[in-house]
């Protein structure tokens, strides 16, 4: 009986083969804690205000910004700005090991 539990968790994601490619057709949507934090701090930059967020794990705060052709991405603040913002928030600042 517990062989027979044990196969059915094992194939609680149906698969489903198109040629070369797997599909999944189960919930294979994970549940993650998220690990950043938008704080009430702010960035401007060309007269627009940006949201600073930190990584609550390393300290790195950073805004998204938005290029002309519309895609977004991360410009991280210098250490100093993050260690400070760190500070305030109780959370601890890991610097970047340079290699």
């Amino acid at each position: 009986m517990m062989l027979c539990l044990c196969m059915n968790n094992s194939n609680a994601q149906d698969v489903v083969r198109e040629g070369k490619v797997f599909k999944s057709k189960g919930n294979n949507k994970h549940t993650h804690k998220k690990d950043t934090l938008v704080t009430s701090f702010k960035w401007e930059a060309g007269g627009v205000q940006y949201p600073i967020i930190i990584n609550r794990s390393s300290g790195s705060c950073y805004i998204w910004k938005k290029r002309k052709d519309g895609t977004v991405y991360p410009m991280y603040m210098k250490p100093e700005v993050s260690q400070q913002i760190a500070r305030e928030l109780n959370i601890a600042y890991k610097p970047k090991s340079r290699k």
